[in-house]
């Protein structure tokens, strides 16, 4: 199944853009409240957000927890649109990816090593 999303999502396209976003290619896994987990294919990520293909609805306006690639994101479901038998979801990030940079920033800083005096 992930093969054929695989294949569906390189052809996908977005039509709704408010910002450059950066094409991907991997898999993740997309958990929302009261519901098991679903395998994923990621679309495309832009600071804002990031665009899934999944093999089942998701409700719009429910909360949305992303893995992938060691990274996890939160955001909230802004739409669900069937293509081609499987869903593309749009998801909005609860914080944009610069805030999220800023911070991992930060915690570098405070996990590195002081330099002796």
């Amino acid at each position: 199944m992930i093969e054929e999303m695989r294949d569906q999502a390189a052809t996908a396209t977005l039509e709704r853009r408010g910002e450059p976003r950066i094409k991907a290619n991997h898999s993740a896994l997309l958990t929302t409240p009261n519901a098991l987990p679903i395998e994923a294919w990621v679309l495309d990520v832009s600071s804002r957000g990031v665009g899934l293909r999944v093999p089942e609805p998701v409700p719009i306006g429910a909360a949305a927890r992303i893995e992938a690639q060691e990274v996890l994101l939160f955001g909230s479901i802004i739409r669900c649109d069937l293509i081609n038998g499987a869903y593309d979801v749009g998801i909005v990030f609860v914080r944009p990816l610069e805030l999220l940079a800023e911070l991992g920033k930060l915690n570098a800083a405070f996990l590195a090593k002081p330099e002796p005096v």
